[in-house]
């Protein structure tokens, strides 16, 4: 069955509208006006009717009276869109669902069309889940240096004191700061609706948002992409070796000499392969493994050309994308500060105590950051510290903050995900005293001390990190095995 409709009448003019339906379903064509199974052919012909551009409004209340249907358009945005003119329409057997796209989404425009009753606006409100941590990040390293003296004129003392000062503050509020960003996203000048701000609340991690229907989308994409990115993991698989040093390499290990066939490789007959893997890139105490079979077993043969080497520990740390992850191995040195007060007339008055500690050991620093390729770009700072009086370690009458010595390094690297990094370079010198005794003999009285004897010794170290990281993403079908932890097998108890 076929039906036409050549010209249509508005309200201050006549245009001519070819208006072609093709029934799918004749029976029910007889028994309803309903459009839900026709299709529309709509064609404007200026040389008939000399009319080239209709309103959006005017096209859609055509087709409500031919199907019969009722319009509802909600908000001022909507009906201020559909009241612009239209150029050029010549639609072939489209659906009503198609044209409805067509002159209502493509405007940027939201609708519902049930029960023969078409509802259209420009708003909608949707409130979107985004699962992030409610706290602040903020590191804070601060280095001060005092230095003070006292100088007497007649019966009056007067102290100066000098305080140079250096620190720094890293410090990431999220969500404020993805408040500002989702605002910027809305309004981009694109649409003539400024949005206002989102609405979030960051316990529930719900942000709610009204706006138009392509604000909604650029918001959506934006935060759908952020979240992938942050929820990606790195597994940061960390050993850290000490070497000490032999009189030949007291200035450190000479990483030029570091050669890959030391590890499982050595066993392939032609070495030559192993030049053409092109896999070790160095520079000075900083090496990138790429691309290569890398053994430890390999690296601990090579560092023990240069002296006793040794793992002093082993972590394994999970972070996430963009957020550092630390690692302490030392002690906690306790120490007391005991101030005296002093009254107007110079007596001394109450003594207070306060309790203080100080770090000493190793400090290892790491912040990863996956890139679009894939690879893993890390900011790594380690740094070593030391008492530099032994004998004051595990001391808690302190009366004053003890003298440490600390060395430090800091770097950016990219490498390859699973791949490997080997830093080194942070050398220690201990003094120490050896004693030594003659079993039985050194222990009669008075004349075992003839058989006892000791010697100042001094020892060097260098610290070697060999750190292997590994993306683990929700969208990279990678999972975390107890082998991966460095558990051989799991232990259930009963």
């Amino acid at each position: 069955m076929l039906s036409k409709l050549n010209f249509l009448q508005s309200k201050s003019f006549i245009f001519a509208l070819a208006l072609t339906a093709i029934l799918v379903n004749p029976l029910n064509a007889v028994e309803t006006k309903s459009c839900e199974y026709k299709t529309f052919s709509i064609n404007f012909d200026e040389k008939v009717t000399g009319i080239e551009k209709v309103t959006g409004i005017e096209l859609l209340s055509q087709i409500a009276d031919s199907c019969d249907f009722s319009i509802i358009i909600k908000d001022s945005i909507a009906q201020n869109t559909l009241s612009k003119d239209l150029f050029g329409i010549n639609i072939k057997n489209l659906s009503l669902t198609e044209i409805f796209n067509i002159i209502i989404s493509y405007n940027d425009l939201y609708y519902e069309y049930t029960k023969n009753f078409l509802q259209i606006y420009a708003l909608e409100t949707k409130t979107f889940k985004f699962d992030y941590i409610t706290s602040v990040r903020t590191g804070t390293a601060e280095l001060v240096a005092s230095f003070g003296g006292a100088t007497a004129a007649g019966d009056t003392t007067a102290t100066s004191t000098s305080t140079n000062s250096v620190s720094s503050t890293d410090s990431f509020d999220f969500w404020p700061t993805l408040q500002a960003e989702i605002k910027s996203i809305l309004n981009t000048g694109a649409e003539s609706y400024e949005a206002k701000g989102p609405i979030i609340n960051q316990n529930a991690g719900l942000i709610t948002i009204t706006a138009t229907k392509k604000q909604l989308e650029r918001v959506s994409e934006y935060l759908t992409t952020l979240e992938d990115r942050l929820h990606k993991q790195v597994l940061i698989d960390v050993s850290i070796l000490s070497v000490d040093l032999t009189e030949g390499s007291k200035t450190g290990i000479d990483w030029s000499k570091f050669d890959l066939s030391l590890n499982s490789l050595s066993t392939m007959k032609d070495t030559t392969k192993i030049d053409k893997l092109n896999i070790i890139e160095s520079v000075n105490n900083l090496n990138i493994v790429n691309d290569a079979v890398f053994t430890m077993s390999g690296l601990m043969n090579f560092l023990g050309n240069n002296g006793d080497a040794k793992v002093i520990s082993s972590p394994k740390i999970l972070a996430l994308n963009n957020q550092q992850a630390l690692i302490t191995i030392g002690d906690t040195i306790n120490y007391k500060l005991i101030t005296t007060a002093t009254t107007d007339t110079g007596v001394n008055g109450a003594i207070t105590e306060e309790v203080k500690s100080i770090f000493v050991g190793v400090l290892l620093n790491i912040t990863p950051e996956i890139t679009d390729d894939g690879e893993i770009i890390l900011r790594i700072n380690p740094s070593v510290s030391e008492l530099k009086d032994s004998t004051l370690a595990n001391n808690s009458t302190l009366t004053m903050a003890p003298n440490t010595a600390e060395k430090k390094l800091s770097t950016v690297v990219k490498v390859k995900n699973n791949n490997t990094i080997i830093l080194g370079g942070l050398i220690t010198t201990s003094e120490g005293v050896t004693k030594t005794n003659v079993a039985f003999l050194s222990d009669i009285p008075l004349l075992g001390e003839a058989f006892k004897s000791s010697s100042k010794s001094k020892t060097t170290k260098e610290l070697v990190f060999v750190i292997t990281p590994r993306i683990i993403g929700p969208k990279d079908n990678t999972k975390i095995t107890l082998k991966d932890l460095g558990f051989s097998k799991r232990v259930y108890e009963q």
